[in-house]
């Protein structure tokens, strides 16, 4: 389930990622870890913020659009 919309998908239709040490790590391996889907990350910064805040108490960083797409995406749109 997506941490954003909450819409259920396949789990190879969505990103996998973890908190570690308060940073965003993708494709965790084992452990608690968040999924988001392709739709959610071209979302707005200020509802990212809000479904991050919610999961990750101990987030460091501003959760961004284009800092997901970095993270997920390597840059690509």
């Amino acid at each position: 389930m997506c941490i954003v919309c909450k819409n259920r998908f396949e789990q190879n239709m969505l990103f996998r990622f973890k908190v570690v040490l308060g940073d965003i790590v993708p494709k965790a391996e084992h452990g608690r870890s968040g999924y988001l889907c392709q739709n959610c990350i071209e979302k707005e910064d200020k509802i990212l913020q809000k479904a991050f805040s919610k999961i990750c108490k101990n987030l460091n960083t501003k959760i961004t659009q284009q800092g997901l797409k970095e993270i997920f995406l390597n840059g690509k749109d």
